[in-house]
C-alpha cells in the first residue's frame, strides 16, 4: 500500500511504503558524482535515488514512476492556485540525508554523532578568510543556543584540505616554490589589526619595499629600473599556507576551549533555515541550518577547480545558528545557494513571473570568460648578497610571449618566482625539453638564468603549469534566509595580479565583524539581522572589485582602451590638476576608507571630465590651426590648401623622425 504527499517546493514527494516503513525523497534533480569540483553542487548517496532498488521494499518502478508524475503535476498547480504553496521553504531541495528515513537492515543509516552535533556558527573554508572569521566568531559572537553547553565548543571550522605545515616549518625555506605568497596590503593588514592577530603574522612575513623592472629587451642586471613604494602601509609578503599556519597555531593557542578545526570534510547544506523569520515566533527565532557533513580525501586544487574523494563512511547531521562560507574556489554554500535559487524561480508559475513579486533579491554568479589566459609554473631562485632582498623583481619578454615575477620568500634571499605563459605555449606543457626552457631564459632573461641551476631548469620543465581562477561575482545578494552569509573569494574572484583578492577576503571578516557589533543584544532572536545588512555593504563592493580588476586583464586593443590608455590620461591629469583628478587606479587601491565603490564612481566621473577637457583642447586647437591656416594664405598668396597640406607634411615627417631617433638611441 502506497501514500504520498506533497513536499514544500521543487515538485519534491515524500513516497512511503506501508510494508516496509520506508520513506524516501523523490527529486527530479538529484544527482550523484564521486568527485567534487567548484561546479557540482550537492551529493547524494547512490542508495537514496532509487527506492524500488530495496529487495525489502514492496514499491515498483510503476508505483515509483506513477507518485513521481502526480507529484511534478501537483506543485505547479497548487501554486497557481494558491502562490504562497511555493513560499520560500528551499531548504527541501536539499533534502537527502533529511528526508530519508531507512528503517531496513540493507539501508545506510547515519550513526549517531560521536562528537558534536550542534553549534553556534560552522564556518566552511579552511583558508585565511575562514580561519580568521572563526576568529571573529569567537571574539564578537555571543552564545546562540542553549544546544551548545558550556564544556562544548561554539564554533566550528570545516576544510576539504589537510591542514598546512607549522608557520615555523623549514620547508617554506627550503621548498619556496611548493607554496604561492601572497602580498598584504593596507586592507589585509588593517583586518588582522583589527582581530589582534597581526603581530604574529608580521613576524612571519617579509617587506616589499618597491619594485625592480627590465623593459621587454633589457637584459642587462643593471638596466633594472627600481622604484620605491611611497605606500602609507608597507605591503608584506608571505606564503598563503604560511598564513593559514600561524592562524591555526593562533586559534589552537588562545581560543582553543571556543573554536574545533575539522580537516577533510565535505559540507553540503540540507536546509538553510531560511522559512519567514518574520513570522515565526520571536522566541526561537526560527529553525537552525542543518548540513551534511562527509569526509573526504583531496586529490587537487588547482585555479578554479577544487577536487576531493568522498569516503564511503556514512555523513552526519550537524545543525547551526549561523553558517559562514569562506570556502574559495570549492564555493560549496555558494553554489547551493545558486542552486536553490534556480529551482526556486523555476517552480514559480506563470501568474506569478507575470504579476508577483518576489520578497528578496536574486542570487546569481556572474561568470566571465578568460580571454586572457595565462597559467604558471613557479620558480625557486636565490638572490645574491648584492641585489637587495626586499624588492618585487619583474620582467617581460619580447612579444609578450612570457613575464617573470619573483618576491621574497624570507629575509635571506630566497624567492619564489613565477613564469606566466599562455597555455599554448611549449614551454607550459609538462615534460618539455630543458634545454629549450634554457634556451629561452638565456635569450629572454639572461639575468634570471644565471641565478637557476640545471636541476631547478629541469624541476620546472618537467612540472605541469598551474591555472589561474577566472573573473567572477556573487549577487546581489550574498544572503541566503536569516542564517548565512558567503564572504571572501567564493563571492569576489580575481587575478591575484594586484593583491587585492585575499586583502578584500580579510576585509569581508572585518566589515561583518562591524555588522554584529552594531545589533544591540545581539542573539538567536535578531541574528536573521546580520546576512541582510552584509550584503547591503558589500555586494556592490565585489561587483565593482571584479569589473575593475577585469577591466585591467583585456588582451590586445580592448586592453590598451580599457587599461593602458586610462592609465596614461589618470597620470597627466593628476599631476596638473590634482584637486579635481584621482590617481591611477593603482594609486586609488592604495588609499585607505574608500571602497571600490566608490574608486569606480571616481574613475566614471574622471573619464566623463577628461573627455570634455580634451574634446575643449581638441576644438580650440582646431579652431586655432583653421584660422592660423587661413591667415597665413593671405599673407603668402598661397591657397589655403596647399598650406595645409604643407603642415601635414611637416608634422608627418617631423613623427616619423623622432621615432627613427628613439630606436636609434634604444640601441
Amino acid at each position: 500500500m502506497l501514500s504520498w504527499e506533497p513536499c514544500c517546493t521543487f515538485a519534491t514527494t515524500k513516497v512511503r511504503d506501508s510494508n516496509s516503513s520506508l520513506t524516501v525523497a523523490v527529486s527530479v534533480s538529484i544527482r550523484h558524482r564521486c568527485f567534487r569540483t567548484s561546479h557540482n553542487i550537492l551529493s547524494f548517496p547512490p542508495a537514496y535515488r532509487q527506492p524500488h532498488s530495496d529487495p525489502t521494499s514492496t514499491m515498483t518502478p510503476r508505483y515509483y514512476r506513477a507518485a513521481l508524475l502526480v507529484c511534478a503535476l501537483s506543485v505547479p498547480i497548487s501554486s497557481l492556485i494558491s502562490p504562497s504553496a511555493v513560499k520560500s521553504k528551499r531548504h527541501a531541495l536539499f533534502s537527502a540525508a533529511q528526508s530519508v528515513e531507512p528503517t531496513t537492515k540493507t539501508d545506510k543509516i547515519i550513526p549517531p554523532e560521536e562528537g558534536q552535533s550542534h553549534y553556534d556558527a560552522v564556518v566552511v573554508g579552511g583558508g585565511p578568510a575562514g580561519l580568521l572569521s572563526a576568529v571573529m566568531l569567537a571574539q564578537k559572537l555571543p552564545p546562540l543556543s542553549s544546544l551548545t553547553k558550556s564544556s562544548a565548543k561554539r564554533v566550528v571550522v570545516y576544510d576539504r584540505l589537510n591542514p598546512p605545515p607549522p608557520p615555523d616549518n623549514l620547508v617554506y625555506s627550503t621548498d619556496v616554490s611548493r607554496f604561492y605568497l601572497l602580498g598584504l596590503g593596507h586592507r589585509g593588514q588593517d583586518a588582522l589589526k583589527y582581530f589582534d592577530v597581526w603581530d604574529d603574522v608580521e613576524k612571519a612575513s617579509v617587506a616589499v619595499q618597491g619594485r625592480r623592472d627590465w623593459s621587454p629587451g633589457k637584459t642587462k642586471e643593471e638596466d633594472g629600473r627600481i622604484t620605491i613604494s611611497n605606500k602609507e602601509v608597507t605591503s608584506r609578503v608571505l606564503a598563503r599556507d604560511k598564513l593559514v599556519g600561524v592562524l591555526k597555531q593562533l586559534i589552537e593557542t588562545r581560543y582553543s576551549d571556543v573554536i574545533e578545526l575539522k580537516y577533510g570534510y565535505q559540507v553540503d547544506p540540507i536546509s538553510f533555515g531560511n522559512e519567514d523569520v518574520k513570522s515565526v515566533a520571536a522566541e526561537d527565532g526560527g529553525p537552525p541550518v542543518q548540513l551534511q557533513v562527509s569526509q573526504c580525501t583531496p586529490i587537487s586544487s588547482d585555479g578554479d577547480i577544487e577536487e576531493c574523494s568522498i569516503e564511503s563512511n556514512q555523513p552526519r547531521k550537524v545543525t547551526t545558528q549561523f553558517l559562514l562560507g569562506a570556502d574559495g574556489a570549492a564555493r560549496g554554500i555558494a553554489n547551493a545557494m545558486e542552486n536553490a535559487d534556480i529551482q526556486c524561480r523555476k517552480q514559480r508559475s506563470l501568474f506569478q513571473k507575470l504579476f508577483g513579486k518576489s520578497k528578496q533579491l536574486p542570487f546569481r554568479v556572474t561568470r566571465y570568460e578568460d580571454d586572457n589566459q595565462r597559467v604558471y609554473k613557479s620558480i625557486p631562485v636565490h638572490f645574491p648578497e648584492h641585489w637587495p632582498h626586499d624588492l618585487n623583481y619583474s620582467a617581460r619578454s619580447l612579444n609578450n610571449r612570457a613575464t617573470f615575477e619573483a618576491l621574497p620568500s624570507d629575509a635571506h634571499g630566497n624567492y619564489c618566482a613565477l613564469l606566466l605563459l599562455r597555455p599554448e605555449d611549449v614551454l607550459a606543457s609538462a615534460n618539455c625539453d630543458p634545454k629549450v626552457l634554457r634556451e629561452f631564459f638565456d635569450s629572454q632573461f639572461p639575468q634570471f638564468s644565471k641565478l637557476l641551476g640545471d636541476e631547478v631548469i629541469k624541476d620546472v620543465a618537467q612540472k605541469a603549469a598551474s591555472t589561474l581562477p577566472s573573473f567572477r561575482f556573487a549577487g546581489p545578494r550574498l544572503h541566503e534566509g536569516g542564517r548565512t552569509v558567503i564572504l571572501g573569494d567564493c563571492i569576489h574572484t580575481v587575478k591575484p595580479y594586484y593583491g587585492l583578492g585575499a586583502n578584500t577576503a580579510l576585509e569581508d571578516v572585518k566589515i561583518l565583524s562591524s555588522i554584529l557589533e552594531s545589533i544591540p543584544d545581539l542573539s538567536d532572536k535578531n541574528i536573521y539581522q546580520v546576512p541582510p545588512e552584509f550584503t547591503k555593504k558589500r555586494a556592490a563592493d565585489s561587483r565593482a572589485l571584479v569589473t575593475m580588476s577585469r577591466g585591467m586583464d583585456r588582451p590586445g586593443k580592448i586592453g590598451t582602451i580599457r587599461f593602458v590608455l586610462p592609465l596614461i590620461l589618470d597620470s597627466m591629469f593628476n599631476k596638473f590638476m590634482p584637486q579635481v583628478f584621482g590617481p591611477t587606479m593603482f594609486g586609488m587601491f592604495q588609499r585607505q576608507g574608500v571602497t571600490f565603490e566608490q574608486i569606480q564612481r571616481k574613475k566614471r566621473v574622471d573619464r566623463f571630465m577628461q573627455s570634455i577637457v580634451i574634446a575643449t583642447v581638441l576644438s580650440s586647437i582646431g579652431i586655432g590651426l583653421g584660422y592660423s591656416t587661413k591667415v597665413l594664405a593671405k599673407t603668402s598668396g598661397v591657397p589655403v590648401a596647399v598650406v595645409r597640406g604643407g603642415l601635414a607634411a611637416a608634422m608627418g615627417i617631423g613623427v616619423i623622425a623622432r621615432s627613427k631617433l628613439s630606436k636609434k638611441e634604444s640601441n
